[in-house]
């Protein structure tokens, strides 16, 4: 291969937004060592020394990219330079790339939180809230919180940050039925089904005791259901679902913005020998059949089983012990790579399978790279 640049990349235009943290004229310029960071995590590596000898050995194809004068960073500069970069702008550089790929439709929008565990920062590990447009498949925004316990916060936060619309529909767990959150929700005219927290008093209990009677004495209390079989990893699971719009009785509705309907999902399947269930509650400003929620409710987990679980068993994000900042900013790299991968379509392989071909082959690194708009 020669060592010409061939691949335009059109994230660099996006990620110049990022200020270096180094006030001294630099050897190695921070957009080359961003580039080296998030191939080389596309590659499968993991650790500022694997990056460094990673960069070294694929010089010739990193020239392909940018000019790379001075040749491959130590790994203590990649790791300094990482460490000290803008988590906040590093991210909204790579949102502002995820806008440039394509238009994002309306629709599902999940928000969950999730902690890594190893990542501390004076003792107290990263926990960071997120939003993922289940449709678009990609990250929409993240902010970092203290602790689970300010997660409440950091949604309100996060929330401000989203451009939300009409056809737009927000889920989040039971930590996101707050009234201050769902009024924030419909100010931008977008919908809400929220998982309804069992410590919501008396509010929590009359659901519950509706759909109580709902199953006992049906003709008292107007519903609509829906049952079930999902099969998959291994297990089958029974699912029925109820939803209500009768909603007049339910005190103190009227304080919950836009609530237009009350929904109960019962689940039941067997693990171990042993039948297993659980029963959960929503609100919701949605009028839908029950159908359609039982979709939005099992899609609420994309965030999940499509984003977190990637990280952590693809790029193996939970067993990083990485500061929490320079954590935060390999977060940004490694959710890049996890979209550059999932854009390439013609190698049928998991994204573990990508990740190797990317190492071993230059060519298909390169197809990746260009197919997934890098």
């Amino acid at each position: 291969m020669s060592d010409q640049l061939t691949i335009q990349p059109k994230i660099l235009k996006h990620f110049s937004i990022c200020k270096d943290p180094r006030t001294r004229p630099v050897r190695y310029p921070l957009i080359e060592i961003i580039v080296i960071v998030v191939i080389a995590i596309l590659c499968g590596e993991e650790g500022w020394e694997a990056f460094a000898d990673w960069g070294k050995d694929k010089i010739s194809f990193l020239k392909k990219v940018l000019p790379f004068k001075n040749g491959i960073p130590s790994p203590d500069t990649l790791r300094r330079v990482v460490e000290r970069l803008n988590p906040e702008v590093f991210l909204e550089a790579f949102i502002r790339w995820t806008k440039d790929l394509k238009l994002r439709t309306q629709g599902q929008i999940c928000i969950d939180g999730k902690t890594l565990r190893r990542a501390k920062n004076n003792g107290k590990a990263l926990h960071l809230v997120t939003a993922w447009s289940e449709s678009n498949r990609v990250v929409l925004g993240s902010l970092k919180t203290p602790s689970k316990s300010n997660e409440i916060t950091a949604i309100e936060n996060l929330l401000n940050t989203l451009l939300l619309s009409k056809g737009d529909i927000v889920t989040i767990d039971a930590i996101g039925c707050q009234k201050s959150i769902i009024s924030k929700i419909q100010k931008q005219k977008a919908d809400y089904v929220i998982a309804l927290k069992r410590n919501q008093l008396n509010f929590s209990d009359e659901v519950s005791n509706f759909f109580d009677q709902v199953l006992d004495a049906p003709e008292y209390a107007p519903s609509i259901g829906f049952n079930s079989c999902i099969k998959g990893h291994g297990r089958e699971q029974r699912e029925e679902v109820w939803v209500s719009e009768d909603i007049s009785w339910l005190p103190k509705a009227k304080d919950w913005d836009g609530l237009n309907s009350i929904i109960m999902v019962k689940r039941k399947w067997e693990a171990g020998g042993v039948e297993q269930s659980e029963t959960r509650y929503y609100i919701s400003s949605l009028k839908e059949t029950p159908e359609r929620i039982s979709h939005i409710v099992r899609r609420h987990w994309s965030i999940e089983n499509e984003l977190h679980w990637h990280l952590d068993v693809t790029f193996q994000e939970d067993r990083s012990q990485i500061g929490s900042t320079a954590n935060e900013n390999l977060r940004v790299a490694r959710m890049t790579a996890l979209k550059l991968l999932s854009e390439e379509k013609t190698f049928k392989r998991g994204l573990k399978s990508k990740m190797r071909r990317c190492l071993r082959s230059d060519d298909y690194l390169e197809k990746v790279l260009v197919s997934g708009n890098f």
